[in-house]
């Protein structure tokens, strides 16, 4: 799966030129031209790096850093800065990001320091939390296959304060866990590949699972596969009522 780069710049042509660049690369290239516009898309889905530009209009860049990091002092994920401003590395210096560039950068040496950072960061714990607005916002990843019952979930589940990673395999989900290290997971018992036992099963093995808070849901009724779902810091549903699933996950996740 090719790692997500989210570009914020409010300037059309780079965003255009580093973002085709990008893409010919390998990466997948979300891109906004506000701060605010990029928060919108992280508590949509969560990128593998953020490069971002700090002289824009609205919050800024300086304003969209204070909004994603956690309260450890931690960026939610790793962010690569490209300014004008040379002037700015200082002010950086004690900052907790993962690089800093000037423009105007050359398109292989960006992708040279994307390479790096995600290289060095990519496995990195990061922080459980995200500021979106004022807010403080759990992370929790949802395994949906579903675009409607997943819409539908990530809507009650951000209504209860949580922003959420979608994936739609159980595969995707230990990935999702591993590298986001979130506060809670929430997925079918029947999540496409691997079910919800084995997703728990392998994630209780591991550093980043070994605690971590589920919801497992159903939409049938399943007694005689309950007893296969490891009860550690789990909650069963059967059914799958957005509102009773983010009410279980507020509840685990406390």
């Amino acid at each position: 799966m090719p790692k997500h780069l989210l570009l914020v710049d409010d300037d059309p042509n780079i965003r255009t030129m580093l973002g085709d660049f990008l893409m010919a690369s390998g990466y997948e290239v979300t891109c906004a031209e506000s701060g605010e516009e990029a928060l919108r898309c992280m508590t949509e889905h969560l990128p593998d790096l953020v490069i971002l530009d700090m002289g824009m209009p609205g919050m800024g860049g300086t304003g969209f850093l204070q909004r994603i990091t956690d309260r450890l002092g931690r960026t939610r994920v790793p962010v690569l800065v490209l300014t004008a401003r040379a002037d700015m590395a200082e002010y950086f210096a004690d900052k907790q990001i993962a690089g800093f560039m000037t423009k105007p950068a050359e398109p292989d040496e960006l992708v040279d320091e994307v390479q790096r950072i995600l290289f060095m960061e990519g496995d990195l714990p990061r922080g459980d939390t995200m500021m979106v607005g004022d807010d403080i916002r759990r992370v929790v990843v949802l395994a949906e296959p579903n675009p409607i019952r997943a819409n539908a979930l990530r809507e009650a589940l951000g209504k209860a304060g949580f922003s959420v990673e979608g994936v739609h395999t159980g595969a995707e989900a230990v990935e999702a866990v591993i590298a986001r290290r979130p506060a809670g997971l929430i997925l079918p018992m029947d999540s496409v590949g691997l079910t919800a036992d084995i997703v728990l099963e392998i994630l209780r093995k591991l550093p980043a699972g070994k605690d971590l808070p589920a919801v497992v849901y159903s939409a049938e009724q399943y007694p005689e596969k309950w007893v296969f779902i490891d009860p550690r810091n789990v909650s069963r549903l059967e059914g799958i009522d957005g509102a009773a699933i983010a009410q279980a996950a507020l509840t685990l996740i406390a």
